[in-house]
Order: C-alpha cells, then sequence, then structure tokens
C-alpha cells in the first residue's frame, strides 16, 4: 500500500513546483472615438479678411458634380475678389459672380437635390418632422430619408448651389440659408455645410442684389459710367468681399486648418440630444416642454483641432 502512494505523492510535490503556465489577459479594445476628422479635400475655406473666414465641409457623395465643380471653381479662384452680394435679412446670403456676363463660358450643373441610396450610415433624429417622413443625420450634416430617397436639408449654414428657373442651371454661385429654409429642400441642391464661421455669415452687410439697370450700366458701353457704378458697388459691398478661397488640401499641412465633427450616431451625440430634448428637471417651468427635437435646432458639434492664423 504504501508504494503505491509514492507515485501519488511524487506526482502531487511535482505539481506544486512546477512554475504555473500564465495566460496574458488580452489587451483592452481601444475605446473608439466618438469625432471624425474632416477630410482636406473637402474642406473650403472662404476668407474676408479682419480674421473672419467661413470654413465649409463638402458632402460629395450627396451632390458629386456640385461638389466637383464647387471645389474645382475654388482652386481656379472663382470667388477671389468677389462678394456676398445678396444678403436678405432671415432668408440667405448668395455669393459669386452675380452678372450672367461675368459667368458666360461657366459649365451648367445638373439638379442633385435628391439621391436614392441605403439607410446604412443615416442616424434618425427620434422626433416627428413637418417636411419629411424622417429626418437625421449622415456624416452630421442634416438630412431626410424617405422611401430610399435622401436628401440634404436646408438648415441654417447649408451651402446651396444658386440656379435660375431651370434646374439644372446652377454654376457654383452658393447660397447659406440664416434661418431654417425648409421649403427650399428638394428644389436646390445642397452641397456641405458651414462648420466655422457662422457668425460671420450672420455678421455679412444686408444687401440686395443689383438691379437690372445697374447691371447694364457696369457692362455697358460707357467706360466712365461703368467704373462709377463699379466704384459704388464696390463700396457698398466691400464688408462682404471674398479676399479669396482655397480648399484646405492644397495648403502646407503647417498652415492647413482642420477639425473634427461629433460622429452622429456616438455616446456623446445622444447624450447632448437629451439634454436638449428632456427639460423635466427645470423646476422654473410652468409646463414641461415635450420632448422633441427640431432637426435645424441643434447642429452636429464640430471642433478645431488646429488654429487657422
Amino acid at each position: 500500500m504504501l508504494k503505491r502512494l509514492i507515485p501519488a505523492f511524487a506526482l502531487i510535490a511535482a505539481c506544486q513546483t512546477a512554475p504555473a503556465e500564465t495566460v496574458p489577459e488580452p489587451a483592452p479594445a481601444p475605446e473608439e472615438s466618438s469625432w471624425r476628422p474632416v477630410d482636406p479635400e473637402n474642406l473650403l475655406l472662404f476668407d474676408l479678411g479682419e480674421d473672419r473666414v467661413i470654413f465649409v465641409e463638402l458632402l460629395p457623395e450627396a451632390a458629386p458634380v456640385n461638389a466637383a465643380a464647387l471645389r474645382e471653381a475654388v482652386r481656379t479662384g472663382y470667388f477671389d475678389g468677389e462678394y456676398f452680394y445678396r444678403v436678405i435679412e432671415t432668408h440667405v446670403a448668395q455669393a459669386g459672380r452675380e452678372f450672367d456676363q461675368a459667368m458666360e463660358g461657366v459649365e451648367e450643373l445638373p439638379l442633385e437635390a435628391e439621391r436614392e441610396t441605403s439607410s446604412v450610415g443615416f442616424d434618425p433624429l427620434g422626433s416627428a418632422d413637418l417636411y419629411a417622413a424622417q429626418v437625421g443625420h449622415r456624416k452630421g450634416f442634416p438630412a431626410a430619408h424617405q422611401r430610399g430617397g435622401e436628401w440634404l436639408l436646408n438648415c441654417p449654414g447649408a451651402v446651396g448651389m444658386a440656379r435660375s428657373e431651370d434646374p439644372d442651371s446652377a454654376v457654383t454661385e452658393i447660397y447659406i440659408p440664416l434661418l431654417p429654409r425648409r421649403y427650399l429642400d428638394r428644389n436646390y441642391t445642397i452641397v456641405g455645410r458651414v462648420i466655422s464661421g457662422m457668425d460671420t455669415v450672420n455678421g455679412l452687410r444686408r444687401v440686395e442684389p443689383s438691379t437690372e439697370e445697374e447691371a447694364e450700366i457696369l457692362f455697358g458701353e460707357d467706360p466712365a459710367a461703368a467704373a462709377e457704378a463699379a466704384e459704388a458697388r464696390a463700396e457698398k459691398l466691400a464688408p462682404n468681399r471674398i479676399i479669396a478661397a482655397r480648399v484646405a488640401a492644397d495648403m502646407p499641412p503647417e498652415d492647413r486648418p482642420a477639425f473634427e465633427v461629433m460622429k452622429t450616431p456616438s455616446a456623446e451625440w445622444t447624450a447632448l440630444k437629451e439634454s436638449k430634448i428632456d427639460y423635466s428637471s427645470i423646476s422654473a417651468y410652468v409646463q414641461t416642454p415635450p420632448k422633441v427635437l427640431d432637426i435645424c435646432t441643434l447642429p452636429v458639434p464640430v471642433r478645431p483641432i488646429f488654429e487657422h492664423n
């Protein structure tokens, strides 16, 4: 009996003295950021001087032809020295070359106000809307999604393509709504949104566009009258002059501005939405507001990751 026990004791001792095999703990999964960087190829700068810069992010997938044309117009100096020549209180700010005579030879662009696309990547807002069956965001851009169709919305800061009555007559003249202009949805192509500098847009001098009579003088056969009219126009529009427009990707990396946009969906975005929906904790309210949110009242946050000088 004793001999039979010895091997067992030896085995136990061996187990006790052998070094224990350690299993490495799995590395923690990297925490996903709630922010996405803006592609410098889709970041446009409109410099109005005196530290007034309007930064626009394009969404090419929503309007590929128009977005590419606007980017190319910026690259070729289309807006340099031009103005926000039409700024209507509570309506829009419009910029470009204004006159048909100054846009001869500029290619007209097709209407790209709506497209067929999957709902993948579309983040519903969760509140009812007056203009569409469902609204939400795609990459931070206010959008509507309905029966497979999707379009960007005319919320304040949207960047749309102005045109004449013909739907396919845009020529890179742009407009920016100052207030919600949802009745324009699906009637004009939206190519992007202002992600920084909306204070500059709102601070533009309110001006009406030139009349046909003024245009005839400006481009008429009387040089003295044309020069006088051009001087008066320049003085009227001076605060709204675009010194230069650029694509961020064309700037040296050390001077290039950069931004991040809060992801939708993300935990931070959900928390922000909830904070703007639920006011039940505010004791001063006699009537607690309903838990709804208008798509145009809460822009998706943007933050700079490089201060533009």
